[in-house]
């Protein structure tokens, strides 16, 4: 569950080297996922959905926010169904009335009503009685552009993944964050103060750990 391919884009982050831009990471990391080919697509989104199944972290929690993908991210409902069958609560995330965070409601497929948001990505019609805080999930399945080998996260530019879990209260711990994505999404891109890093990213080759989180 280690094995790593190098990133079609990854630079090393060494004294003089040319980093790429976060606007041209995005850009190429994009295209390539966009044009896998499916059958490629489908079996690595099926190993990395198997990886992350086989995770004791992910065995052991009850609460899991997970996506809805977009844009030729891998598909995380598979992996839903099976926490369902487990016996799990699934959430997804919605963009708040504050348009600097993300809160996060129940998701029964087939049964919750999906509405799109002002990007155009499916979210969870507002239900209050359904809504949970962020900092209450056990572990959050986060769709992602470009991943680096510190654990940081590039998305599309948005920052409401990073923003929600800056601010988790002290006395709460802050859910498990795990990216989900396919190995030629490594990159290496430019960071800012406010990132927050993830625990762990599992692609089709494994997973790979950045802090104290049981495999």
């Amino acid at each position: 569950m280690n094995r790593w391919v190098q990133g079609p884009i990854r630079t090393a982050a060494i004294w003089g080297t040319i980093i790429p831009s976060n606007h041209t990471v995005r850009k190429t990391v994009r295209h390539q996922r966009r044009t896998l080919d499916q059958a490629v697509q489908r079996a690595s989104a099926s190993a990395a959905t198997r990886n992350i199944s086989r995770i004791s972290s992910f065995r052991k929690a009850s609460k899991i926010a997970f996506y809805v993908a977009s844009d030729g991210e891998i598909d995380p409902l598979p992996l839903c169904q099976l926490a369902r069958r487990l016996g799990k609560k699934c959430y997804l995330p919605r963009v708040a009335s504050n348009p600097d965070r993300l809160t996060f409601e129940r998701f029964l497929p087939g049964h919750t009503t999906l509405v799109k948001n002002q990007f155009g990505i499916a979210e969870p019609k507002h239900s209050p009685k359904d809504a949970i805080a962020p900092w209450k999930l056990d572990m959050v399945i986060t769709p992602l552009v470009a991943f680096d080998r510190l654990g940081y996260r590039l998305g599309m530019g948005k920052g409401y993944y990073d923003r929600t879990f800056s601010i988790t209260p002290r006395w709460w711990r802050r859910p498990k964050l795990v990216g989900l994505a396919f190995s030629l999404q490594e990159a290496t891109f430019i960071h800012h103060a406010h990132d927050v890093p993830l625990d762990m990213v599992v692609t089709e080759q494994g997973a790979v750990t950045f802090k104290k989180i049981t495999l």
